[in-house]
């Protein structure tokens, strides 16, 4: 059990990194060339990357608010 707590997010953390990069080769493939184009596939990269940062660790707060939560309410029924 104490390992699943490692497992997951490394896990999440992969898949959510393999998809960001499928889609900024994907969407980056589907720019036209011309004059703005390098900008636009750099744009695109920074987006997905930053966004990408922003859902694990979102995910990784959510996570520690979640498990201490249950830690309070486990911790006050023990208590009473």
């Amino acid at each position: 059990m104490k390992g699943l707590s490692v497992i997951i997010p490394a896990a999440v953390t992969a898949l959510l990194t393999v998809l960001a990069v499928f889609s900024a080769i994907w969407l980056t493939g589907l720019v036209p060339d011309g004059d703005w184009a390098d900008l636009i596939k750099a744009g695109i990269v920074i987006f997905i990357i930053g966004s990408t940062i922003v859902i694990i660790a979102w995910s990784a707060y959510f996570t520690y608010i979640v498990r201490q939560s249950i830690q309070n309410l486990k911790k006050d029924m023990a208590e009473k």
